[in-house]
């Protein structure tokens, strides 16, 4: 009765009257009594309205009001009661809700609200028509009252304040495939409502009366705050600061205050019994679902499953919807234009999207569902389509389709299904056609409105069978009324000549199948359709707002005053006469939709609908405020800018500032970055800090809000902090500008011609705007970003960090504007220049610090708060920064950066670093950075080795990982292009081993006194911390080795380092090496490798656990001075050359003489396999010099005497000369006063005398430090750049010296291991490659050149001097084993002996062996090359030579050097036998000797051989003539070798070479077998010395003074007292055996003569005879030796007394 009561029509309700009279008639007790003040001012006119009817519905609609807000649960749930509501309630609401009486429509929006607070579980259809159909069309609508808009609002915003009904709101429709969007709708109307206002105006409302701008301005204003509501909701769901916000009304006096206070809709009093209520739902959802479980439908049982489930994953489940749903929109929205650009690309794209199917009742279902949506006349083409027309293309061949799945004739079945959907059942034949035309546009073609208008007409008759006699009744006059339509409302057709009713009736008289139709059927068909003409919407639409405008332009034209100024509310009553129309509209729609629901009174407990709303009522808000959030920020952010932008109003200023506020909490607590990048930015630009123009005070108060932002939801901005920081970046240029200051450029010296100046007017205007912001912001407030700073979490403050880092990146480069204006400062430089004053470009900006200085106090904020972890993840970013930054070309900047880096890393060094720790490497890293830049200025370099010194002189004791970053620092100071800096970072070394050692080596003092024997048994008590400890501490002494060994240059280089710096750094490796010794470095125990050398760990391969560990810290050491000896480096001082090279040898030599004994056999056998060996054999190889060219002209004569001599071994550690050297050594005041170790003491020494040209003695080191010092000579090498000339010898000798010093003391694994690796450098420098045949390069006679090297041997050969230097060492090897047998055991002594002898013979043969094979080649390739085949073919057919080997075509005169050096090989190991073959004979066992002696026949045989070989005495002769022009073939020698003598004179040419050969090997096998011979035995041994000796001493006496008579008899004139000559020959050629043997010849008279008398008695007679002729040769000296013989030994026994 209530319902039927509030029902009733109020007599001035029919017509749209006035908005309230009643005032008066209300009285005061009734609820909106009071809300007639001010509100008749809002219309002209007001029409008197029945008090009694008017009280009559607002009691009812009060009542209505008091049911529901007491309403329980049996009301709620009562079937009667939800029917009531359902089917009288809700038509009265709709009836009441658009009423003109507003006391009316706001009582029945309360109830309204009510009921979707209470009853939403079973009106959700009638909730979606109140929204839809009525609310947002009354917002929409340009003709609705002001005071309908504003009731309007107020709804909504009660609607939105209570995040329940919000979330639901979302969840039941915005989420449902089925239903509006109306969560969605409400925010876009809201959004457009609100910014209205500030909308560009067109020209129809560019004459707006005063009073409709103000309305205007308060629907914007009141919609806002509808906006920010929602806002607030959110925060309230999420528990988010400003939920609980509230609007402050303070201009309560105004007119729309007033009014909304009177509306004002507040069903939130009873949220505490609602929330209750909700509660106890949710706790009975159990048992109310299994209610709804017995129906087993599809949909049940899937809300069943939903409701089962968790809320949380309820809410994702309704969200997952809800994304599928928003993307089917999308995909709708995507195809809705690819249809109207093309046909059948549209429809293809819903096919693919799943929308519609491909067949033909499926398209005509989906054309016919969405013809509102989609084009109409796409449609209507898609309709009129040929009846053949397909939409799948069939290629030949294949089968035909059918045609409801896309084949020939597709559309016109389309066309068939669409007209069959349409209901014309008892619906007027004129109206029938609209209704079909209205959902698609007619083709223009006539046949295709033909088959349109056929199948209509056929579906019309079937439907209205008794209005047409046939289908072709309805088809002619369903032709007529559309001609008729054309006709009657074509503009283009004259009045006078348009169609009349009787023209009409005419033209349709006999279509009924020969009769007539009734002429008044026709006449009202022709009345209605010349009233209301066939039109589509959009059509209508746009012809109204054209008529709209034209209108007013044209009112406007005609009158100067305003036309509501003329004619009063004539305007007015136009706008409500139309409201009338569209409510009248909106209440029938709205009633139909109410009618096409079910009349079941069950209806409102349908099971689908209530368990779907019943589910989503468990969900939380704060589950789905991200997707709602997601559907709102869009067109949120287009209204708050575009207010923010135009309004002046303080309250909307402030509403939109909230909004922003709020939207950037709710985007960053919710993660949707672009969202909250989108607000941020937005305000950011609202500051105008990114232009030059006047701020005002909206402008400033964008800045306040940002701050306040950047405080309070700093965690969360992610980033969004760059817009922010780049504000407050200008805040403190703004701030210079108030000072008086243009920029930092006066501090910075900028002076860059780029830079742009702004205007005079621009500063002033700066100045203003600086003024105004340092007055209305407080610094105190920016201050605080930066110190709020350590209240973020490690995720924000690394973000925070990340941004201002961006930010003082674009400070640094100019542009820091672009994050503001969006417009970066070089792109607008050139606009800007054009335009001086105020608002022109700000151009490009001088480098500024302001958020480099804000880092910096960032950092000292959070350094000591932040745990360690979290503080190397932010510095990792700033350390690269400031790394950057510290690179800078500008002077100050760079400098500042590494001031500041230099500031914080005292402060953060400050605190010690714990084990296993690497902070202090990360924080110091931005150093090592900006050494590394190449564009790093030298100043700025030179400034970080002043901050490491400064660090290694105040905070030594507290480094621990940074150790790796100084020495890495200190390495590239040595590769810097600057001397500065290298000598820099060499000083700071030094005074790094000077003064702060036992920081280095903190374990030193109380470990180094650990015995070997105990160290097993500490490593295994040391705990995990410690044993970590003892491996940093080992890898830190590695990377100080590696930092002075940088300093040893071993490439060559532009910029060379200065010597002294490499000798100086030498120095240090025999310091670090004392270290070691000392065990103040101790190993680590742990972490070996020997694979990647930049490790940790790094050691040689083939060791034990042990030894590996010892090497670990060893290897560093001798691979660098490795490197160094073998460096290709030119190092030239005072005409000495090679300095580095030597020093490096002299230094390793050194240490490991010094430091030898701490080495096991294995140890030493990798550093001579992994050091020495290879730095020896590449210095040897990679050796260019001419040196490696020369070659003597004959063995006995060197043409290489200024090659260097190998080093005297060192005297001891305590020589007292060493001592004297030490003691003036640290006299200087800049000498550290640390004593020096053994192996520095000895280096320092040695370079002493290197420097001053010493002779290598270091006992007498002390005199080079004397003034005096000056005056030695030193002697100028004439090959200062080779490296055989002048290290050769010292790394040679180095071998020598170890054996001596340390592998005699090592047993037999020295003569196992290490011996044969010795051995085998000496074979190959004294040898050669140990090949057994040489392999020869074969070339075509055409391609011979004389002499050019053709010898292709597959290893490295030596050179002459090589060889030379290799065989005297074989004699310094042996000495040194000799020197050192009185401390051996015998059998040791005895092995020692036999490995050496069996060594030297080994050598030897192999020599001889490869010199024979050699000449054999020679004397092959002559006679080929000659065409004498025989002896060539006899040696391939007796197996000696290599058949497959062809030798015609070999430049033989290419080998003869190499046979040279063989030659010289044999001669010189021979020779060298002299120097301790005393020794050797009185302490070598027989079958050493035999081995030796056989070894020297055959070397004697071979060079015999080849002195006697004519042929290879040619090829000698042919290579001479061949090197000084003569001949050009080898017939043309040939001929002029035979042409020159016609004896054997030509032979002499080779006999230079193989008699000194021959006469070496003589010589050797006489002296030792003349010392065996005379040896006096003190023990019996097992063989007889003398026995053994005597006869092969006697035959070898007698045949070489045979053959000396021979040859001096025959060849011998004296020219000189040491040299013979031919007699035959005019020339004078020498006679060379003779010269060859007279040495000797004279060992061997001086050996007759000190012969005892009775060994001498034995073998008179075969001597007596050639001593006698001995005494008529031309040498005076073999005549003296030969008359003392015989007066010592014959005179006694023919008893002549001695006459001497």
């Amino acid at each position: 009765a209530l319902c039927k009561l509030s029902s009733k029509t109020l007599p001035g309700d029919e017509n749209v009257g006035g908005a309230v009279g009643a005032n008066a008639a209300m009285g005061g007790g009734l609820a909106g009594g009071s809300s007639g003040v001010g509100m008749a001012g809002y219309f002209s006119s007001a029409p008197v309205v029945d008090p009694l009817a008017l009280n009559s519905k607002i009691l009812s609609l009060e009542l209505i009001l008091a049911v529901f807000e007491h309403c329980g649960d049996a009301f709620q749930n009562g079937e009667k009661f939800l029917y009531a509501v359902q089917s009288y309630l809700c038509v009265s609401l709709l009836k009441n809700c658009m009423s003109n009486q507003t006391v009316v429509a706001h009582l029945s929006l309360k109830i309204f609200l009510l009921l979707v607070r209470k009853f939403k579980t079973h009106l959700k259809n009638e909730i979606e028509v109140f929204v839809a159909n009525i609310f947002l069309r009354v917002l929409e609508s340009p003709n609705s009252p002001f005071e309908q808009k504003v009731l309007v609002l107020e709804a909504l915003r009660a609607l939105c304040a209570d995040p329940q009904m919000l979330t639901q709101l979302f969840l039941n429709y915005d989420c449902d495939f089925d239903a509006v969007n109306l969560y969605k709708d409400i925010v876009h109307h809201v959004t457009r409502i609100s910014a209205k206002a500030c909308a560009p105006k067109t020209p129809a409302s560019s004459n707006n009366t005063k009073k409709s701008v103000d309305q205007e301005l308060d629907l914007s204003r009141t919609g806002l705050e509808v906006l920010v509501v929602i806002l607030r909701s959110f925060l309230k769901s999420l528990g988010l600061p400003g939920g609980d916000d509230v609007f402050d009304d303070s201009d309560g006096s105004s007119n729309l205050s007033l009014l909304k206070q009177s509306l004002k809709i507040d069903i939130g009093k009873d949220a505490p019994a609602a929330a209750a209520d909700n509660a106890n739902r949710r706790a009975n959802m159990d048992s109310d679902l299994s209610l709804d479980k017995a129906d087993d439908s599809p949909e049940n049982q899937s809300n069943n499953s939903l409701s089962e489930s968790r809320p949380s994953e309820v809410a994702g489940k309704i969200v997952d919807a809800f994304d599928k749903k928003r993307t089917a929109q999308q995909n709708f929205e995507i195809g809705r234009v690819k249809f109207k650009l093309s046909l059948k690309g549209g429809l293809k794209f819903f096919i693919e999207s799943d929308f519609v199917e491909l067949d033909a009742q499926d398209m005509a279902r989906f054309l016919f569902e969405n013809s509102e949506e989609l084009d109409k006349t796409q449609i209507g083409e898609v309709l009129g389509k040929e009846p053949d027309a397909a939409f799948v293309k069939v290629k030949d061949g294949e089968e035909e389709v059918d045609p409801e799945k896309g084949g020939n004739g597709f559309f016109l079945r389309v066309l068939y299904h669409y007209v069959d959907r349409m209901e014309f059942k008892e619906i007027m034949f004129d109206d029938a056609i609209r209704l079909f035309l209205s959902g698609f546009r007619l083709p223009g073609e006539a046949q295709k409105i033909d088959r349109i208008m056929e199948k209509f007409a056929e579906r019309f008759t079937r439907q209205n069978d008794r209005v047409f006699p046939s289908p072709d009744t309805a088809f002619i006059l369903g032709f007529s009324v559309i001609m008729l339509n054309t006709d009657l409302h074509n503009p283009s057709i004259k009045p006078e000549r348009r169609m009349t009713i009787e023209s009409f009736v005419r033209n349709n008289k006999g279509i009924a199948d020969g009769g007539d139709l009734p002429e008044e059927f026709l006449i009202g068909i022709f009345n209605r359709i010349k009233k209301n003409p066939f039109s589509l919407k959009e059509d209508d639409e746009a012809r109204e707002k054209v008529n709209k405008e034209n209108t007013s332009e044209l009112f406007n034209s005609l009158f100067v005053f305003e036309g509501p100024a003329i004619f009063g509310s004539s305007a007015e009553e136009k706008k409500r006469e139309k409201f009338r129309k569209e409510r009248e509209e909106m209440m029938a729609a709205s009633e139909q939709l109410f009618k096409k629901r079910p009349v079941d009174k069950n209806y409102g407990r349908k099971p689908s609908s209530e368990s779907s709303i019943q589910v989503t009522d468990s969900v939380s808000p704060a589950d789905v405020v991200k997707p709602m959030f997601d559907v709102t920020w869009g067109p949120l952010i287009g209204t708050l800018s575009q207010v923010l932008e135009s309004s002046t109003n303080e309250t909307s200023i402030a509403l939109c500032l909230s909004g922003f506020v709020y939207s950037i909490r709710i985007s960053s607590h919710s993660g949707m970055s672009l969202a909250r990048n989108t607000f941020v930015n937005s305000l950011a630009k609202f500051t105008t800090l990114g232009s030059i123009k006047e701020m005002k005070s909206k402008n400033i108060e964008c800045i306040r809000t940002l701050l306040s932002i950047a405080i309070i939801d700093g965690e969360y901005l992610g980033e969004s902090w760059s817009p922010i920081l780049q504000c407050i970046s200008q805040l403190g240029r703004l701030h210079l500008f108030a000072s008086g200051l243009d920029s930092e450029d006066q501090f910075l010296q900028t002076d860059s011609p780029q830079l742009t100046k702004i205007s005079e007017a621009a500063r002033e205007m700066e100045e203003n705007n600086g003024k105004a912001v340092l007055a209305a912001v407080n610094e105190v407030l920016i201050e605080k970003v930066f110190s709020s700073s350590v209240t973020l979490s490690a995720r924000g403050v690394v973000s925070f960090i990340e941004q201002l880092i961006a930010v003082s990146d674009a400070e640094i480069s100019g542009d820091t504007k672009k994050g503001i204006s969006g417009v970066s400062s070089s792109l607008v430089t050139a606009a800007g220049s054009q335009r001086n004053g105020a608002g022109s470009a700000h151009g490009i900006e001088g480098p500024r610090i302001f958020s480099l200085q804000r880092l910096v106090e960032v950092a000292d904020y959070n350094m000591n708060i932040r745990p360690r972890l979290t503080w190397s993840q932010l510095w990792e970013n700033m350390g690269n920064h400031f790394a950057k930054v510290g690179c800078n070309e500008n002077a100050m900047v760079s400098m500042f950066a590494t001031d500041a880096l230099r500031q914080l890393s005292f402060k953060f060094l400050e605190k010690p670093e714990l084990t296993d720790f690497n902070f202090q490497r990360l924080f110091l890293k931005p150093f090592l950075l900006i050494m590394k830049n190449p564009g790093s200025r030298e100043d700025i370099r030179e400034l970080v080795l002043r901050c490491v010194d400064n660090i290694i002189r105040t905070l030594a004791h507290n480094l621990r990982s940074g150790w790796k970053i100084v020495f890495s620092i200190l390495m590239l100071s040595s590769s810097d292009p600057s001397v500065k800096i290298n000598t820099l970072g060499l000083a700071i070394l030094q005074r790094l081993l000077d003064e702060h050692l036992d920081d280095l080596c903190p374990q030193g003092n109380t470990e180094g006194t650990v015995m070997e024997n105990g160290e097993d048994e500490q490593k295994a008590t040391l705990s995990s911390s410690e044993r970590s400890l003892r491996n940093a501490n080992a890898e830190d002494f590695v990377g100080l080795c590696r930092a002075s060994l940088s300093f040893v240059q071993t490439e060559e280089s532009e910029k060379p380092l200065p010597i002294g710096l490499s000798m100086r750094s030498l120095c240090h490796t025999a310091c670090y090496a004392d270290l070691v010794a000392d065990k103040k470095v101790l190993p680590p125990v742990s972490g070996c490798q020997h694979t990647d050398s930049n490790a940790p760990g790094f050691t040689y391969e083939g060791l034990s656990d042990k030894e590996s560990l010892e090497m670990a810290i060893w290897r560093p050491l001798l691979d660098g001075l490795a490197s160094g000896m073998c460096s290709s480096a030119s190092s030239i001082s005072g005409g000495v050359g090679c300095l580095v090279q030597r020093g490096s040898a002299m230094a390793l030599r050194a240490i490991l003489l010094r430091h030898g004994n701490l080495f096991s056999v294995s140890q030493w056998s990798a550093i001579l396999n992994y050091v020495i060996l290879p730095a020896v054999q590449v210095g040897a190889e990679t050796d260019s010099s001419p040196v490696t060219k020369i070659s003597s002209e004959s063995p006995l004569v060197s043409s290489l005497d200024f090659v260097g001599e190998p080093l005297p071994l060192p005297p001891p550690s305590d020589d007292e000369g060493l001592q004297k050297f030490a003691a003036m050594s640290q006299s200087d005041e800049s000498s550290p006063s640390r004593p020096l170790g053994t192996a520095e003491l000895l280096v320092e020494a040695s370079f002493a005398d290197l420097r001053h040209g010493g002779d290598g003695n270091l006992s007498k080191a002390h005199s080079l430090k004397k003034k005096d010092v000056e005056k030695r000579i030193v002697h100028l090498q004439p090959f200062p750049d080779s490296w055989i000339a002048t290290t050769a010898p010292i790394a040679l000798g180095m071998l020598s010296d170890l054996i001596h010093s340390s592998f005699l003391n090592l047993g037999d694994g020295a003569m196992e291991v290490l011996w044969p690796l010795i051995l085998s450098q000496l074979v190959r420098w004294s040898v050669g490659a140990p090949t057994e045949k040489v392999q020869l390069e074969t070339v075509t006679y055409d391609e011979y050149h004389g002499d050019e090297v053709i010898v292709d041997v597959l290893e490295w050969q030596p050179c002459e001097a090589l060889v030379r230097i290799g065989c005297k060492e074989w004699s310094r090897v042996f000495c040194r084993v000799l020197d050192a047998i009185p401390g051996l055991d015998k059998i040791e002594a005895q092995a020692w002996l036999g490995i050496l002898s069996t060594s030297l013979s080994d050598t030897l043969v192999r020599n001889v062996e490869l010199e024979e094979k050699i000449r054999e080649d020679i004397v092959d390739a002559k006679l080929a090359a000659l065409g004498i085949q025989d002896e060539s073919a006899r040696r391939s057919d007796s197996g000696d030579g290599d058949s497959n080997r062809t030798t015609r075509n070999v430049n033989y005169l290419g080998i003869l050097p190499t046979l040279k050096t063989r030659c010289i090989a044999s001669h010189c190991l021979q020779q060298h036998l002299s120097t301790f073959v005393g020794q050797f004979a009185a302490l070598t066992e027989e079958e050493e000797i035999s081995r030796l002696l056989d070894t020297l026949k055959q070397s004697r045989l071979e060079s015999s051989n080849a002195r006697k070989d004519e042929d290879l005495a040619h090829a000698f002769q042919e290579a001479f003539f061949n090197q000084w022009g003569e001949g050009d073939g080898v017939e043309e020698v040939e001929a002029a070798l035979q042409g020159t003598s016609g004896g054997s004179g030509h032979r002499g040419s080779s006999q230079i070479f193989f008699l000194t050969q021959e006469a070496s090997a003589t010589k050797a096998v006489i002296l030792l077998l003349s010392l065996l011979y005379c040896r006096q035995d003190e023990e019996k041994n097992e063989w007889n010395a003398e026995e053994f000796s005597e006869p092969l001493l006697m035959e070898r006496i007698v045949d070489v003074l045979t053959e000396f008579l021979s040859s001096e008899e025959k060849d011998g004139v004296l020219i000189d007292p040491n040299v013979w000559r031919s007699a035959s020959e005019s020339g004078g050629q020498v006679a060379y055996y003779c010269t060859s043997f007279a040495g000797v010849v004279v060992d061997i008279l001086e050996i007759i003569r000190n012969l005892e008398e009775e060994k001498f008695n034995r073998h008179k007679g075969s001597l007596f005879p050639i001593l006698c002729s001995l005494v008529r040769v031309q040498s005076g000296e073999i005549r003296h030796l030969v008359s003392d013989i015989l007066r010592k030994q014959i005179g006694p026994m023919i008893q002549v007394p001695d006459w001497g």
